[in-house]
């Protein structure tokens, strides 16, 4: 193993909370780790349905969603198979009545 390319590491890392300010002893390669959420205050540990939003994002999708509720949703016509299989029919008739008048017209 090669010798100062590793990064020095810190058995007492100390684990920062943002959130609720709660202090974890780890290790890592950093003397001081900051985390937005930690396990005390995490919705899913805790059982509370608690939103935690650091950078605005729930406030930018209610916008989004306020403004999008005006518009109204084009209808897609889709065709059913039996009118996809109705118009192949008439296309193939239609290329064999085209044929049969180039043949009368090649007899006269």
């Amino acid at each position: 193993m090669k010798t100062e390319i590793h990064p020095k590491y810190f058995d007492d890392a100390i684990v920062k909370c943002a959130n609720c300010g709660n202090e974890l002893h780890a290790g890592g390669t950093r003397e001081m780790i900051n985390v937005e959420i930690c396990s005390k205050c995490h919705p899913f540990y805790t059982g509370k349905k608690v939103l935690i939003d650091t950078e605005g994002r729930l406030e930018k999708f209610a916008q989004k969603r306020a403004a999008a509720t005006g518009r109204v949703k084009k209808e897609r016509n889709k065709k059913t198979l039996e009118e996809k299989v109705n118009e192949e029919l008439s296309a193939q008739l239609q290329k064999e009545k085209d044929k049969a008048a180039k043949k009368a017209a090649k007899a006269e």
